[in-house]
C-alpha cells in the first residue's frame, strides 16, 4: 500500500466519520432500502468536501396528498323505504319525484370522489342580497323609464316640443322667459306657471367706474314645486322688473331634487358655514312646523318641508343665508349611502313590516 500525501487527509473528524458510516452497508437491505452513497467531491474547490450532510436520495419524490372528502364521505346508497317516507313529510309528491330523478342521473362514483369548493373564489359574493329584485340605485332597470306624477325627477324633454312652437303658449300670452325655461329644463310652460317663486332679497348696488357711479338693481329669487325641487337664482339689471325676471328664470333653471325624510323634514341635523354665516338646520317631529327666519321659511315652503328649525349665528347676511340653506339641503347624507359605504344593507322596518302605517 502506497503512502498517501498528508495534505489529502486535512479534513475534520466528523467528515471522516460521515464517509465511513455512509460507506458501510446496512445489515437488512430489503427493510431499510439501498445504502446511501456520499456525494462526489466538489472539484471546483480543489477536491475539498465543504458539507457534512449527505443529500436525501428521495428528495425528488412528490408527497401524496389525500383528497379531503373522498376518504371521509361514505359512498352513497339508494334511499330506503323509511327514508322516502320521511322525505315525503317535507316534500310534495312532485318534488320528491324530481328529487329522486335528479339523484339517479348523478354517477355515485363521481359523487364519492368529488372535491370540495376552494376557499378562494373570485366570483363569490361578499354579501348576502336578494338578487331576484332590482335595486333602484345599484341596478339599472331595463326598458323604458316611467315617471310618476309629483316625482322630484325632471321629465325628459321631447324633441318635437323643442323644435315646434306651442300654439297654446302663444294663445295664452305667456312671457318669453317661460318658453326658454321650458326648453332648458324640459318642463312644460303649464308646469313652470304652477311653480312657487318668490324674490327673497332685492336692493340697489353701485359700481364705481371711470364714467362715474352706475346704479343697478339686484334680486335673489327662489323657485320650487313644493315636492322636492328647489333652486335659487340671482339677477342684476338697471330696471327692477328685468332683474326680477332674470333671477326668477335662473331659479327655475337651477332647480335640483333635494331628499326629504317622510316628505316633511330633513335627514338629521345639518351644520354648514358660507362666508361669515354659520347655519344649523335641525330635523323635527311631525307637527312641529317651520320655526326659522323668513328666508329659510320661503325656501322650505318651495321645497315642501313642513317640520324644520334653524339657527343662524355670526353674520346674518340675507344672500349668504339663502346660499348656505341651499348648500346644506343638497349636502345631506342619506342612511342608504352611509350603509352602502359600510358594506351593510339598510331596511326600513316600518315600510317592510307595517307598510308605512306607523
Amino acid at each position: 500500500m502506497s503512502a498517501l500525501p498528508v495534505r489529502s487527509w486535512r479534513c475534520s473528524a466528523s467528515t471522516i466519520l460521515t464517509i465511513l458510516i455512509a460507506g458501510t452497508p446496512y445489515s437488512n437491505q430489503n427493510e431499510r432500502g439501498p445504502p446511501l452513497t456520499p456525494p462526489p467531491p466538489n472539484t471546483s474547490l480543489g477536491g475539498r468536501q465543504l458539507t457534512t450532510t449527505p443529500p436525501n436520495p428521495y428528495r425528488h419524490r412528490r408527497s401524496l396528498k389525500a383528497k379531503p372528502e373522498s376518504y371521509t364521505t361514505p359512498p352513497p346508497t339508494p334511499y330506503t323505504e323509511s327514508e322516502i317516507s320521511k322525505l315525503s313529510e317535507y316534500y310534495t309528491d312532485a318534488q320528491l319525484t324530481s328529487l329522486l330523478a335528479g339523484e339517479s342521473v348523478i354517477d355515485p362514483t363521481h359523487f364519492h370522489h368529488r372535491h370540495r369548493r376552494p376557499d378562494y373564489d373570485p366570483m363569490k359574493l361578499k354579501y348576502l342580497d336578494d338578487l331576484s329584485t332590482l335595486d333602484p340605485i345599484l341596478d339599472t332597470p331595463s326598458g323604458p323609464l316611467t315617471y310618476t306624477p309629483g316625482h322630484p325627477l325632471q321629465p325628459l324633454p321631447r324633441l318635437k316640443d323643442l323644435l315646434t312652437p306651442s300654439a297654446a303658449n302663444s294663445a295664452t300670452g305667456d312671457p318669453p322667459w317661460m318658453r326658454e325655461a321650458s326648453l332648458k329644463t324640459g318642463f312644460s310652460v303649464a308646469d313652470i306657471r304652477r311653480l312657487r317663486t318668490k324674490v327673497l332679497v332685492s336692493h340697489s348696488v353701485v359700481n364705481q367706474t371711470h364714467m362715474g357711479k352706475i346704479r343697478k338693481m339686484y334680486c335673489l329669487a327662489v323657485a320650487g314645486n313644493g315636492n322636492g325641487l328647489v333652486g335659487i337664482g340671482e339677477g342684476k339689471s338697471v330696471e327692477y322688473s328685468e332683474a326680477h325676471r332674470i333671477a326668477t328664470y335662473l331659479a327655475v333653471r337651477n332647480m335640483m331634487p333635494v331628499p326629504r325624510y317622510e316628505d316633511r323634514t330633513i335627514f338629521g341635523n345639518l351644520d354648514i358655514k358660507v362666508g361669515a354665516v354659520e347655519l344649523k338646520l335641525f330635523n323635527r317631529p311631525p307637527g312641529f312646523g317651520l320655526r326659522t327666519s323668513q328666508y329659510i321659511f320661503e325656501i322650505a315652503k318651495c321645497l315642501g318641508l313642513s317640520d324644520l328649525s334653524a339657527k343662524v349665528s355670526r353674520s346674518r347676511n340675507p344672500m349668504n343665508v339663502c346660499k348656505a340653506t341651499i348648500q346644506a339641503l343638497r349636502s345631506q347624507k342619506l342612511p342608504e349611502t352611509i350603509a352602502r359605504g359600510r358594506g351593510k344593507k339598510l331596511v326600513d322596518v316600518r315600510k317592510v313590516y307595517y307598510n308605512g302605517a306607523v
